[in-house]
């Protein structure tokens, strides 16, 4: 019996160290697949944002692109696999982020796809409950049949078919803990231009505090921080595109200070929307911190 224990005991040991050596030796890394911006390279470049997160032994693509072929041929010269992912997020439903979603789906038809959930996109449907649903519910004395919308039939809901019908969509509207440690959460906008636009942020817990993944942080970089931070007060570094580049570079300036001193992060790699004023501001704050996030470019994580 003693034995028996003895071998059980070991066992469990060497599965220990076996775990905690996989860890150690999986990737801790965030390429970039797609982006207008970076050091020369045979990558193309475009409008849009695209990003292979690597983390604890999970692949996790996020954001595709605002070109099919420019993405797919760049996730082709990168040598990424797409048939081997844990899920991908789509941050938003701006076609800067969703152009190469189809590529995605030719390599791997079933992966599992985070997105926020919004009225009319992604397959979502319209609601009875939504602005639009309760103006569709109103009845209005006089007008001619043929101009009831439904002919008046009135419904808990309205589908709405998603451009990618057959992809296993995951719509997400309260935060997500998807896999142990990495968490999805949404924000909505308030900005005039995106106003409502809903957006998918992923957070991931190290042991030198969170990695924020950013598509375009339309609702605010910082409103985005705030949310975050409630998974963790303690942010190492955001990854993605901040939005600053049409900001004022005062609040451009404040806002970077802010990343400092006030969120006290340790590193930025930012890409994408974040504009070439914020990026020399980030530069002067962050210094050797300042991680140059441009296409092609893997930037390393806490492990």
């Amino acid at each position: 019996m003693k034995n028996c224990r003895l071998i059980l005991v070991s066992i469990a040991a060497l599965l220990f160290f076996s775990v905690t050596a996989h860890a150690k030796e999986s990737p801790a890394r965030v390429t970039i697949i797609y982006d207008a911006f970076g050091k020369p390279s045979n990558l193309e470049r475009g409008w849009g944002y695209s990003a292979l997160v690597e983390y604890g032994g999970k692949r996790i693509l996020f954001d595709t692109g605002g070109q099919y072929k420019a993405f797919a041929n760049n996730v082709r010269k990168l040598h990424i696999d797409l048939k081997n992912l844990d899920f991908v997020v789509i941050s938003h439903r701006h076609g800067d982020h969703t152009a190469g979603l189809n590529y995605v789906l030719q390599q791997n038809p079933n992966v599992k796809i985070y997105a926020p959930l919004e009225r009319g996109s992604f397959g979502a449907p319209v609601t009875a409950n939504s602005t639009i649903g309760k103006s569709m519910l109103r009845v209005v004395d006089g007008i001619p049949g043929d101009l009831h919308y439904f002919n008046g039939y009135r419904a808990d809901k309205y589908p709405i078919d998603s451009p990618w019908p057959d992809a296993n969509f995951n719509l997400v509207d309260t935060q997500l803990e998807v896999m142990p440690g990495i968490f999805l959460f949404k924000t909505v906008s308030e900005n005039k231009g995106t106003l409502e636009l809903n957006e998918l942020s992923m957070a991931i817990k190290t042991p030198s505090g969170l990695v924020v993944v950013v598509g375009c942080s339309h609702p605010g970089i910082e409103k985005i921080l705030a949310v975050a931070s409630q998974i963790d007060p303690k942010i190492y570094t955001i990854v993605g595109g901040l939005h600053l580049i049409d900001k004022s570079d005062q609040l451009v300036t404040q806002t970077v200070d802010n990343f400092k001193n006030k969120w006290m992060i340790e590193r930025v790699a930012a890409g994408h929307c974040t504009g070439e004023f914020a990026q020399t501001e980030l530069e002067r704050v962050f210094g050797i911190r300042h991680d140059h996030s441009g296409l092609g470019e893997v930037i390393a994580l806490p492990n």
